[in-house]
């Protein structure tokens, strides 16, 4: 250790006045002591030395996910014109209306419902076999018992005419021709057409008066029905048809005069009687 000699009248440090005997009794471990920085107390440490906080970790950012591709705006339903509602129509496998029945049941056909009726009950359940005992049993009937169902028949197609004349009669014919076309689309030549029974007979030609005239004279000669006969003796009125001189062909067609006259009539009435507040129905 040194010590410092020396004496000064006076000494000011930090604005203060030091005396000799002050400033000579300064040792230098003092000064020493005086140049370390002073040590800082656990307050001072405390408040110095904050413990950090813990680093949060940052959240992972979250990926957006892909927008989703806008749905095609569906095709707007193309409104069918008349045209093909009509063709729609026409290929159609459902009727556009439903016609009666075809003809009303004969007398055989009367018995053949009772008969198969009864024979279902009795646990006869095969078609051929009531078909059979059927004709059989139909077979031994008397006249008088057929003459039953023979009545029974006639009251039943008196119905179905009333029936079917009523429909003819308040059906429109434009849909019934519509019918008919679609028939002819869907099921060809094997169609069945829906003719009415009640209209007035087209008009017969002076030839088909010659031939009708031909065929009654000839059939009742040859008193036979058979297809082949009747087909020989078309040819044969065709081929007599030829040689009828212009006189000879003026009653037949005198005749055809009066078929178009009497057909003028009855398609007037038929008119008459199928039109509806203005509307013809057929």
């Amino acid at each position: 250790m040194f010590r410092v000699i020396g004496s000064f009248s006076a000494l000011r440090v930090s604005s203060r006045v030091l005396t000799p005997s002050r400033a000579f009794s300064t040792t230098g471990a003092s000064l020493v002591a005086a140049a370390k920085p002073k040590r800082k107390t656990d307050a001072a440490v405390k408040k110095t030395t904050k413990a950090k906080a813990p680093v949060k970790a940052k959240k992972a950012k979250k990926v957006k996910a892909a927008p989703k591709p806008k749905p095609k705006p569906k095709p707007k339903k193309k409104t069918p014109t008349k045209k093909e509602q009509l063709d729609a129509m026409l290929s159609s496998k459902r009727a556009l209306l439903k016609a009666p029945k075809s003809r009303a049941p004969g007398a055989y056909a009367v018995f053949l419902g009772e008969f198969s009726k009864v024979k279902r009950q009795q646990g006869m359940t095969t078609v051929a076999e009531i078909a059979r005992a059927c004709s059989a049993s139909w077979n031994q009937l008397g006249e008088s018992e057929k003459h039953q169902y023979q009545t029974k028949a006639d009251k039943l197609s008196a119905e179905y005419e009333e029936t079917l004349r009523k429909w003819w009669n308040t059906t429109d014919h434009n849909l019934v021709a519509l019918e008919n076309r679609r028939r002819k689309r869907v099921d060809g030549d094997k169609a069945r057409l829906l003719k009415d029974p009640f209209a007035p007979k087209r008009p017969m030609t002076s030839y088909v008066l010659f031939v009708k005239d031909f065929v009654t004279q000839n059939k009742g000669a040859a008193g036979t029905n058979d297809i082949t006969e009747m087909s020989s003796l078309m040819k044969s009125a065709a081929s007599k048809w030829k040689t009828l001189s212009s006189a000879e062909k003026a009653p037949y067609a005198k005749g055809a005069e009066v078929e178009k006259s009497r057909y003028k009539q009855d398609q007037e009435k038929y008119l008459k009687s199928h039109t509806v507040g203005g509307t013809r129905l057929h």
